[in-house]
């Protein structure tokens, strides 16, 4: 496979589209230093970051890192899973969007501690005063052959607060 790229614009407005999805519709690699980054290719279960600075990341003209926290400092937002989509020609936006509902709403469930109810894909997750949602980095038919370029990044987000610690168990 070629090596990884940085992440062209395209990626970068349909993960802005997720968030706004995230917004409107309820929609690792461990850090061990505050601050470092890592190539967003190389994001895994358990890392930990703020949504407001990965957003402005996002905005720029490439992408190779988004800022991760440790997660033992304030965040809002968690990787709580990775879904690999199957080798072969890249399916389309609408397939690997849907696919990324269907696995990052049933896995948010799993994560925070909640039986799964398709109103988590339209409401989030109560958590106290807060909502957790889901939100997903998705692949593009330009990273589709890359290593790792098949990922959806799925993440949780809770509104309104930051934490200290996992997300995980976090709504039960």
């Amino acid at each position: 496979m070629p090596s990884s790229p940085t992440i062209p614009r395209a990626l970068a407005v349909s993960a802005l589209a997720c968030g706004a999805v995230v917004a409107l519709s309820g929609c690792g690699v461990l850090n061990s230093v505050l601050g470092t980054q890592g190539n967003v290719f190389d994001l895994g279960v358990g890392d930990c970051f703020t949504e407001d600075e990965m957003n402005s990341v996002l905005g720029s003209e490439e992408v190779s890192d988004i800022p991760l926290v440790d997660c033992s400092e304030e965040h809002d937002s968690e990787i709580y899973h990775v879904e690999t989509l199957p080798e072969g020609d890249y399916p389309g936006d609408s397939v690997v969007s849907t696919a990324a509902d269907e696995t990052c709403g049933t896995r948010l469930a799993e994560f925070v501690g909640v039986a799964y109810d398709d109103e988590i894909l339209s409401y989030g997750v109560p958590a106290g005063d807060s909502t957790i949602y889901y939100g997903a980095l998705l692949p593009i038919e330009s990273s589709w052959d890359f290593e790792n370029g098949r990922d959806i990044t799925c993440y949780a987000v809770i509104v309104g607060e930051t934490v200290t610690g996992t997300l995980s168990g976090y709504a039960a």
